[in-house]
């Protein structure tokens, strides 16, 4: 444990906790904060939970709009809720002095957590000593992005996974929904087309830890990032952790104008022996890297792949008046082709996907890829499926869902959304400690929190959870204020010296 060295140091050991919930639709997700509560309790903190869905009545109401009604039946509730969502985010989108932004739910929780505050009332608010905050649950990244803004390192965004078959069974055998309506809600809920809408999928990939319902396996991941987040300092990465974060090491090479993605693969023994990013090819093999010979597209300065739809596009519908300006007609072809699809094509793009690049490595440096694990930081499309088959890879772990992706449509006879067996290869989401929280959790000296001991005179430290104190500490006061304390403690100290 450390040391008190004075609070200006930020040495606050009965810090308050935040945690953000994500799940998408269906999920129980109530046996995990039964859970949560019952292993907080052991390090002597209380939770409080704070669902959002409770408060958009009231919301509505202050914004001068009815709470929606579609009828009385168990789908209409549901729907009215997501539309309630939608609504107060949309209601809220504009900020003073321009901009928008959908994060309204985080400011609703932190003014939730706020109103209990002893000294509101005169704007002295004081800390609730060893209080964890459960917020119910997170829909759209903004939300995530504001409450990181507020607590800082104090805030842990949950992500809770459960199959598709899992939450349709308890939508349609629990809940009494059609399954045409509940597969309807379940996509809606993960990524609805208007900026406000529910985003489930984007929201969930940005997920400190990813828990998994699957044989009640979340009693031993809630409690083992517990012990993390209080300093447990034997608790080290398993397989899986340690080789996503490869990948996601891997992704921040990549300079692709749309988004960075990363693989590892990994041998049968747990050796790492490839990685890749989404980035393009250069001749003689592998990609650019910064220099004067650079020629990646944002060197270039465009997406070839963009170019080329909007360009079909145009010439399909016909949208071809030279005196009408490029985005205008872009934007055109762009609402009169939504939704079908033609927007998703890869065909075009420069870039090589991350898991190509890592199976790409290994052929050329004669490297086997029969039998080894894909980890990427994203759901393979369609093309690297095919070659993830061809290269015999034995199972691909992944964290973000990929929308666009036919990988199970075209290949359900040989890829499977689970173990899969002897003739399948399990496509499987990602569980443990993501890797934003990597080293912050599982580095003794290099993370954020005060540094960890694992002995002491030659001897192995006794860990308890009853005296064990939050690595990572919320401050509770500015680093104005706490600039201000080290300067008067200083003072204090030397005038002490000279007395």
């Amino acid at each position: 444990m450390p040391n008190s060295a004075g609070p200006y140091l930020g040495y606050f050991p009965d810090t308050e906790i935040i945690f953000g919930i994500s799940y998408a639709l269906g999920t129980e997700y109530g046996p995990v904060i039964l859970t949560l509560r019952n292993y907080v309790e052991q390090f002597g903190y209380q939770l409080r939970e704070i669902k959002l869905s409770d408060l958009f009545e009231g919301l509505l109401e202050k914004l001068e709009k009815q709470m929606p009604y579609f009828g009385d039946s168990t789908l209409n509730r549901m729907k009215a809720k997501i539309e309630a969502g939608n609504l107060i985010r949309s209601e809220t989108k504009n900020r003073p002095g321009g901009g928008q932004c959908y994060d309204v739910m985080s400011l609703v929780a932190a003014s939730e957590i706020a109103s209990g505050r002893k000294g509101i009332g005169e704007n002295k608010p004081e800390p609730k000593p060893k209080e964890l905050f459960a917020i119910i649950s997170l829909k759209h990244p903004d939300e995530v992005e504001c409450l990181r803004r507020i607590y800082g390192a104090g805030f842990y965004l949950i992500g809770i996974a459960s199959t598709q078959e899992a939450r349709m069974l308890h939508l349609t055998a629990e809940r009494g929904l059609p399954e045409e309506d509940a597969a309807d809600l379940i996509r809606t809920d993960a990524e609805e087309k208007p900026e406000h809408g529910q985003k489930t999928r984007d929201t969930f990939y940005l997920s400190d830890v990813f828990i998994s319902l699957k044989d009640e396996a979340y009693k031993k991941q809630i409690s083992r990032f517990l012990d993390l987040i209080f300093g447990h300092p034997f608790e080290t990465p398993t397989l899986d952790e340690h080789a996503m974060h490869m990948a996601y090491a891997a992704s921040l090479r990549s300079g692709d104008l749309a988004r960075q993605v990363g693989a590892a693969l990994v041998g049968e023994s747990g050796d790492l022996i490839a990685v890749g990013c989404n980035d393009v090819p250069t001749a003689g093999g592998g990609l650019y890297w910064p220099g004067s010979d650079d020629q990646r597209d944002h060197v270039k300065g465009e997406d070839s792949n963009d170019r080329e739809k909007y360009e079909m596009a145009v010439k399909i519908l016909g949208l071809t008046n030279p005196e009408e300006e490029v985005a205008s007609r872009r934007e055109r072809a762009k609402k009169a082709l939504a939704g079908t699809g033609f927007f998703d094509i890869t065909e075009f793009g420069r870039s090589v996907h991350a898991e190509m690049d890592a199976l790409l490595t290994c052929a050329r440096g004669g490297r086997s890829t029969r039998g080894a694990v894909l980890y990427t930081t994203t759901f393979p499309c369609h093309n690297c499926t095919r070659h993830i088959i061809a290269a015999g890879v034995s199972k691909v772990v992944y964290v973000e869902p990929y929308a666009k992706s036919r990988a199970f449509e075209l290949h359900d006879d040989a890829i499977a959304a689970d173990e899969g067996g002897k003739t399948k290869i399990p496509f499987v989401p990602f569980v443990g400690v993501g890797p934003r929280r990597y080293l912050d959790l599982f580095s003794m000296k290099l993370g954020t929190g005060y540094p960890l001991e694992r002995k002491r005179d030659g001897n192995k430290i006794n860990w308890e959870r009853s005296k064990a104190e939050v690595r990572l500490q919320m401050q509770p006061s500015s680093y104005l204020n706490r600039e201000l304390l080290a300067y008067g403690t200083l003072k204090e100290l030397l005038s002490k010296k000279r007395s």
